[in-house]
């Protein structure tokens, strides 16, 4: 609420005195008795209260006292009272007079008062209008404080967005960027009435999403919650449409790629078969000499990499598209983990492998072709980013409904901010992607596998115990799909 200034106070006395004194002598002058003056007196006092206040109104009532004493008491002219009804008569008045002045008074402060607060509410719900139609080509924050200042017609908005770690400011704002960050930081949530600043921080649910200050305005507290519970709303919905966009961009380009690549494996396929049936035509007549064996051998091993490079481009397009059929049967895990070591005894012959079973039901319901894809793969990874001669460890584990299937390799290690990146098709960890040659395919097409069983797969990684992938399928999944 606003103080009057004094001079206005004085003012107000000396104008509601002159009136007093005024009805005094008018009501002297047509021979008013002691109960009409009061009456009088009484209905100019309850008009001061109402429209300027009690501490004027009071005063007002004083020297009424005084007039009526002097001028309706006997005897007349005379500070002094003789009649004892006269007394209780001017005390009643005095006292009837302070009781509807501070009535009045309160009457009055209740209607400025919820005026302010329907002028406050006026101005959020302008407020959150304009923060809807916030444009999205524009920078957000400076949009936002702008918006604050012109509505809420403070004199100073500053902004901390946690999300851009960025601050904007609008208006006359004195303190320095730091102190905005340290409301943050802090989680200082304050109001100084004395210099008509008050600091926010903007939450998303629980979580800190930026902070606020505000500086030279006359909003009560509730006021300043809901503009920062504004604030954070079109942070948050600023953030989605960008979001939205990356993602809808992301999209086509991955559909775009995916094509490309699918028409690639396509158009290798064909001369990568002729090769390798080429190649395997020669090594099976048996007329080479030992270099030319070696040759020959080369190129159809090299040939076979190159196919099945190829193949995995094919599934992840089919995977992407949701054209791939999952052919279901009852599949021991045990023993189609054997016999993916068998046919990767090239790829893990330097790593000694520690077979970890657990007792009960190792069996699925799962595509064998598919599963030994990944299984091959995620072998294939633990022989490549282990140190050499190191063990690679599978585990098979019964847990709850699932299956999992976890398979450790020592002497690599996944920062957490990659640990699922690592499952983006052409996405390379930043450790190995200079030391080790790869695509950056083969992750992808596991978690794609695992997904199109309705299972999942996960990484855990530390520097200690090496790197641990894990495929976990559901036991019941028996409906064909």
């Amino acid at each position: 609420m606003t103080t009057t200034p004094i001079k206005v106070v004085l003012r107000r006395i000396a104008g509601g005195s002159a009136s007093a004194m005024l009805l005094t002598l008018i009501s002297f002058r047509l021979h008013f008795n002691l109960s009409a003056a009061t009456s009088i007196h009484l209905f100019l006092v309850v008009v001061i209260a109402i429209r300027w206040g009690l501490l004027e109104a009071s005063l007002v009532s004083i020297l009424s006292v005084v007039c009526l004493d002097y001028f309706f008491t006997e005897p007349l002219f005379q500070f002094y009272i003789t009649d004892s009804h006269d007394w209780i008569a001017i005390l009643i008045f005095e006292a009837t007079a302070l009781l509807v002045s501070s009535l009045s008074n309160q009457v009055s402060n209740h209607a400025r008062e919820l005026e302010r607060r329907q002028a406050q509410q006026q101005k959020l719900y302008e407020l959150s209008q304009h923060v809807l139609l916030i444009s999205r080509d524009a920078a957000v924050d400076q949009q936002i404080v702008d918006l604050m200042r012109f509505s809420l017609q403070v004199k100073g908005v500053a902004l901390w967005n946690a999300y851009e770690m960025h601050h904007c400011k609008s208006g006359d704002c004195d303190f320095p960027d730091g102190e905005v960050r340290s409301v943050f930081s802090l989680e200082a949530n304050e109001d100084d009435l004395s210099s008509g600043i008050s600091r926010r921080v903007l939450r998303s649910g629980t979580r800190p999403i930026g902070a606020i200050l505000l500086s030279g305005h006359s909003l009560d507290s509730a006021s300043v919650d809901a503009v920062a519970s504004l604030a954070a709303v079109a942070i948050e919905r600023a953030r989605s449409f960008f979001t939205e966009a990356n993602a809808e961009a992301a999209k086509q380009s991955e559909q775009l790629r995916s094509a490309i690549l699918d028409g690639l494996a396509h158009a290798f396929k064909s001369p990568l078969t002729t090769i390798r049936a080429s190649s395997s035509g020669l090594l099976a007549m048996k007329t080479l000499s030992g270099t030319e064996q070696k040759l020959v051998g080369l190129i159809d091993r090299h040939a076979g990499h190159l196919s099945d490079l190829a193949t995995h481009l094919l599934l992840t397009a089919k995977l992407d598209s949701g054209d791939l059929k999952v052919k279901r049967e009852e599949i021991d895990v045990v023993r189609l983990i054997q016999n993916t070591l068998a046919e990767s005894l090239q790829e893990l012959a330097r790593h000694p492998i520690d077979f970890q079973l657990s007792s009960g039901c190792n069996a699925v319901y799962a595509d064998r072709k598919l599963l030994q894809m990944a299984l091959f793969q995620v072998l294939d990874n633990a022989a490549k980013y282990s140190r050499p001669k190191s063990p690679v460890v599978i585990v098979v584990r019964e847990e709850e409904a699932e299956l999992v299937i976890r398979i450790k390799n020592e002497g690599s290690f996944i920062p957490d901010d990659e640990r699922e990146k690592v499952f983006q098709r052409f996405y390379r960890c930043s450790e190995s992607v200079k030391s080790i040659s790869g695509t950056g395919i083969g992750l992808s097409v596991v978690r794609r596998i695992a997904e199109a069983h309705r299972g999942r797969t996960w990484v855990e990684s530390d520097h200690v115990n090496g790197t641990t992938f894990a495929i976990a399928l559901p036991r019941m999944a028996k409906e064909k799909t």
